[in-house]
């Protein structure tokens, strides 16, 4: 399966030219989990000063913050994720990258876990 990977743009002086776009292919059945704990691995994904870079990965849905002083992606839902669920299109996966400066990635993993992007009514 192909993979299609954009990111956002750290800085104006060096790294202005989003989305930095990176393809690579993974077999059918690897976990989204371990797609992330891949991306995380390459230095596709700028360090700041400081040590503090926050990420949070998002493909139809948020799936992870990546902060760059933890050692793995905090995924944001514990059950499995369906491709179905996800950016997938006839030519791959899409997943974005975003970029929250040096915010605590605990605060974004709080603030992404509570969003709720359908509503759900009970009866």
């Amino acid at each position: 399966m192909k993979i299609v990977v954009t990111r956002d743009s750290v800085g104006a002086g060096d790294d202005f030219d989003a989305p930095h776009r990176l393809e690579f292919g993974v077999s059918n059945d690897r976990a989204i989990a371990d797609i992330l704990r891949y991306v995380s691995q390459l230095s596709y994904l700028p360090s700041v000063a400081g040590g503090k870079a926050t990420w949070s990965a998002v493909s139809g849905r948020p799936l992870a913050v990546i902060a760059q002083q933890w050692p793995d992606p905090k995924p944001l839902s514990v059950s499995p994720i369906a491709l179905s669920d996800l950016d997938s299109r006839s030519d791959g996966l899409y997943m974005h990258f975003n970029y929250h400066a040096q915010i605590d990635p605990d605060i974004v993993f709080n603030v992404l876990n509570r969003l709720r992007l359908k509503i759900v009514l009970t009866a």
